[in-house]
């Protein structure tokens, strides 16, 4: 059996075809031997030093987007690239069930939230589009997941008392956005094994807790708390996160048909919007006392917003999200990767320097597939001949000044012309003789 597809009409690529194929180039760049590598910029640390493949959250948008350009276009390449994609996946799961190096900006530590539900999301949402084609080889990307869900949310992660997930075994603890990662790959595990235990059992109660997390009334409205401790919630709220709850109160709400879960969806989308500036940028983190820190302000992740945003407008969502798509393709550079973020040096009541911080400048595939599952939604899936080329930036780390240059190949920081830091693009390791690289 194998699924028809009109041949796609011939025009002019728009700017969203242009810029998914420039992603698609640089995104060949970053994957060795083993997977998709390169070094991390997050909020909470760096992983500059280790560089080789992450089996974490960058697997949901990679394996996603071509499969999103695959039902567009029908062209059997990009079904190719999300099955390579899951490839590397299962070739890195360990016998327990993890996979490995699976923590995103902690790897290569492995038994990361949500990073292995989202591997799990790419794996069966795969499954699915294969079973859909009529291919034997679907079940085995249905099993990897199913190996990781059983052995780690439902052995591990399960607090029967909170009916919720826990984001540590060992802590009674919840975080909204990873929970709703998870409860996005159980949703698909319903609809792959048509038994609706995983929904009825896990995803429902999961999806109710997130919005016991959610502000009622006031200026923080719609906001839904980064995580809570017990009974004691952490009023905390991290736009990108709380967009990322918003799939998963939809398919809650489709589902069940329970009007809350769409309300809440609403809600928290209303919140993000409020914070959006004329510049299309968002606030990183926004705090109780109505108090927001803009450093760094996101860039690349803005995908998930972006996502969150589109994913709502059958509902009636109607807020402009526009200057936000024109922010997230104005970060894209020469090479097809789109920076990290803006203002990194500010984080924690730091000074704007005259140049931008290395963190923003730097392309981190655990934050361009966000931006590359956005862009291949909402392209015709009939892409451009595009390549990666070389760029250069003057940036700041640590108040020193360094000169990046990325190259097809490679990824190196020059200090007044010596070499400070070099990555060979598929080399598990960086090079580094700077201290200034050792940050974490």
């Amino acid at each position: 059996m194998t699924i028809e597809r009109a041949a796609p009409h011939t025009r002019a690529p728009t700017a969203i075809d242009t810029a998914a194929a420039r992603m698609d180039a640089w995104l060949d760049t970053m994957r060795g031997a083993d997977g998709y590598g390169g070094p991390v910029a997050h909020w909470w640390r760096q992983s500059l030093l280790y560089t080789g493949v992450g089996r974490d959250w960058r697997y949901e948008g990679i394996i996603d987007g071509y499969l999103l350009l695959w039902e567009r276009s029908g062209d059997g390449r990009w079904l190719a690239k999300a099955v390579g994609a899951a490839d590397d996946l299962l070739a890195g799961q360990l016998a327990n069930g993890h996979f490995a190096a699976s923590c995103f900006e902690i790897n290569p530590a492995a038994a990361g939230t949500p990073h292995e539900a989202a591997a799990d999301v790419g794996l069966l949402l795969l499954a699915l589009a294969l079973r859909a084609a009529g291919r034997p080889d679907a079940e085995r990307y249905a099993a990897g997941a199913l190996r990781n869900m059983h052995a780690f949310y439902l052995g591990q992660l399960w607090d029967e008392q909170a009916q919720s997930f826990r984001d540590d075994p060992r802590v009674p603890s919840f975080v909204p956005n990873k929970a709703a990662t998870a409860c996005d790959a159980l949703f698909l595990l319903a609809d792959l094994t048509g038994d609706s235990g995983w929904v009825e059992r896990y995803a429902l109660p999961n999806a109710r807790r997130i919005l016991m997390h959610q502000v009622r009334g006031g200026p923080l409205a719609g906001a839904i708390a980064q995580n809570s401790f017990g009974q004691r919630v952490v009023e905390k709220y991290f736009p990108i996160y709380i967009a990322r709850c918003v799939p998963a109160l939809l398919r809650a709400y489709h589902w069940s048909n329970e009007g809350q879960f769409a309300e809440g969806a609403l809600a928290a989308m209303r919140f993000v919007a409020r914070w959006l500036g004329p510049d299309g940028a968002i606030p990183t983190a926004i705090y109780a006392n109505n108090r927001a820190s803009r450093g760094p302000s996101w860039v690349a992740p803005l995908g998930d917003v972006l996502r969150a945003a589109a994913a709502l407008r059958p509902l009636g969502f109607a807020a402009d999200f526009s200057a936000c798509e024109a922010r997230l393709l104005a970060g894209q550079d020469a090479t097809g990767g789109i920076q990290t973020a803006t203002g990194f040096a500010l984080q924690a009541g730091g000074r704007a320097p005259a140049l931008p911080d290395l963190r923003d400048v730097l392309h981190v595939v655990g934050w361009c597939d966000k931006a590359f599952r956005y862009l291949a939604a909402q392209s015709s899936g009939v892409l451009p001949a595009s390549a990666s080329a070389p760029f250069s930036a003057e940036c700041m780390l640590n108040g020193q000044r360094f000169t990046l240059n990325e190259m097809p190949d490679a990824l190196e920081l020059r200090q007044r012309g010596t070499l400070a830091y070099q990555w060979r693009k598929g080399a598990p390791w960086a090079h580094t003789r700077h201290p200034a690289f050792w940050l974490n």
